[in-house]
């Protein structure tokens, strides 16, 4: 046979194959049906375990593990149709719109980036300041302020860990996400130059992102300050002339220090993401991204089944990232992992809904972050 004739006979194959794959998901809404009547559950594991031994069975060796994945493929697509069958579409209530004039938690002090991501979301918000990061969590869960605004991500020294654990630890909710450029600049004392600078503060997250001309100064003592603005405002009531730091060039207007040189940051494009959390779940016009947390076994094939759930409803992932389980968790189910993951859709879809609900029963670990738009 020359290739045209083989195609030819593979083409005629997949047309069995299409044919029997539509007759077997016909047959497998009627499981569904007959499941949900009897109250019975979709996954059921000694059964798929024996189509699987059968098909491993009845295939030569060197196609067994092959032969078993398309088969695993084909249930977990069968599962996904039942699960949308039968699963109850539970809504979850949200809060529409966003508090008037609200109260806003941010960690700093005035001149901050997260200052500046709480004007971009907030334009009449009434802001207060805290020491730390675990602070402004606290003050949202326990309802002492509206609005907490948190930084989750930098375009060059990657994501903020410690706040994603934070965020898996308190009962909070992302409701809205905003981009905050960070044009990092060195700043002093009036009448400093670059050169008297011997001692540099700022944020480790700001160190690492000013990493190349930090490297290029080589007789800088670098030192991590809790806070930019914090450390600006440190640097203008310091009387050395010793000392700079890395902010914003409206930060260092604010705190009435000098920009000593621009553009510090490696790249010339830095950007935080920022999140805003609320205590309870606010989903508002136009949001289109869920944020999720859940743990999968550690067994061959586990992550391919979860993507298959999302693959197969027509969900983009925009974001996943393996995280540490909660300590808690992990104590409970030591082989398990945990993935944070960020994918299209909004609550108001039953299918969103359902296949939310099909998460959290049959996963160990399972937390809804909340619906937003970037």
């Amino acid at each position: 046979m020359d290739l045209s004739e083989i195609r030819a006979k593979i083409d005629k194959i997949d047309d069995k194959i299409l044919d029997l794959f539509l007759e077997r998901m016909n047959l497998a809404t009627d499981v569904a049906k007959y499941k949900a009547a009897n109250n019975m559950v979709v996954f059921q594991s000694d059964r798929e375990k024996a189509i699987i031994d059968a098909v491993k069975k009845n295939t030569p060796e060197e196609l067994r593990k092959s032969a078993a994945f398309l088969f695993m493929n084909i249930m977990d697509i069968s599962k996904v149709s039942q699960i949308n069958e039968i699963t109850p579409d539970v809504e979850i209530p949200y809060i529409k719109e966003a508090k008037p004039r609200p109260s806003v938690a941010v960690q700093g002090i005035e001149g901050s980036y997260g200052h500046a991501a709480a004007r971009q979301l907030f334009d009449n918000g009434n802001i207060s300041y805290y020491a730390s990061f675990d602070e402004v969590f606290s003050a949202v869960e326990n309802g002492d302020v509206d609005y907490g605004i948190i930084p989750v991500e930098n375009s060059t020294a990657g994501e903020v860990t410690a706040n994603m654990d934070r965020l898996e630890r308190h009962n909070v909710y992302i409701c809205r996400t905003t981009t905050v450029e960070c044009a990092h600049v060195l700043a002093a004392k009036k009448g400093v130059s670059e050169n008297d600078i011997k001692i540099l503060f700022g944020h480790e997250q700001a160190i690492r992102q000013c990493a190349e001309y930090i490297g290029e100064r080589g007789n800088l003592t670098v030192i991590p300050y809790h806070n930019n603005a914090s450390a600006a405002k440190m640097v203008a009531e310091n009387p050395s002339g010793e000392l700079g730091c890395i902010c914003s060039e409206e930060c260092a207007e604010m705190h009435g220090i000098d920009v000593v040189r621009k553009h510090i940051a490696t790249d010339p494009n830095n950007s935080t993401r920022f999140i805003c959390i609320s205590k309870n779940i606010e989903v508002y016009e136009k949001a289109d991204k869920i944020a999720v947390s859940l743990s999968i076994p550690n067994i061959s094939g586990a992550l391919y089944r979860l993507l298959t759930k999302f693959a197969v409803n027509g969900l983009s992932m925009t974001k996943i990232q393996s995280k540490p389980l909660p300590i808690d968790v992990k104590m409970k189910y030591p082989n398990d992992y945990m993935f944070y993951i960020e994918f299209t859709g909004n609550v108001n879809e039953p299918k969103i809904r359902k296949l939310m609900k099909n998460l959290s029963d049959e996963l160990n670990y399972f937390k809804f972050h909340g619906n937003f738009s970037n």
